[in-house]
């Protein structure tokens, strides 16, 4: 079973001499409805609009309730910047790129200058905390 349209393709051994193939007549375009209503959507999450009431308005301008679902959600996902929404992707290269600045000293390529760091801070925290336990106590 095939896509074929309902009429024979048109070749150019069966379309006469200077008539040009009717081959795009039947094509429809539905990309710049789709835009404008993504712009109007856009600009009316902007306006602090719910979803709900967005998605409302394109059903009763006439788009199904599928097709307003997926503008509003393309709408979302290009005004999470103003409405302050981070991404899970926003997160991570926060993360990463805090972790390569505190990683990417000229310190972390000697674990033993680390080691003997953390060997003194522990020492100085139970000698702090010897201090501390044998002090007499105020009763």
């Amino acid at each position: 079973m095939t896509d074929a349209p309902d009429s024979q393709p048109v070749s150019a051994e069966t379309t006469p001499p200077g008539v040009a193939p009717a081959a795009l007549d039947h094509v429809v375009d539905d990309e710049t409805p789709r835009t404008e209503a993504l712009e109007w959507a856009v600009e009316a999450l902007y306006d602090d609009r719910p979803f709900e009431d967005v998605e409302g308005d394109l059903v009763a301008g006439g788009w199904s309730a599928d097709d307003a679902a997926m503008i509003v959600e393309e709408a979302r996902q290009l005004t999470r910047r103003h409405r302050g929404a981070l991404t899970r992707d926003q997160v991570v290269l926060s993360a990463d790129r805090l972790y390569r600045r505190a990683t990417g000293r000229w310190y972390v390529g000697m674990p033993m200058l680390g080691a003997v760091w953390r060997l003194l801070h522990s020492v100085a925290t139970l000698l702090s905390l010897r201090a501390r336990h044998h002090e007499p106590r105020d009763r």
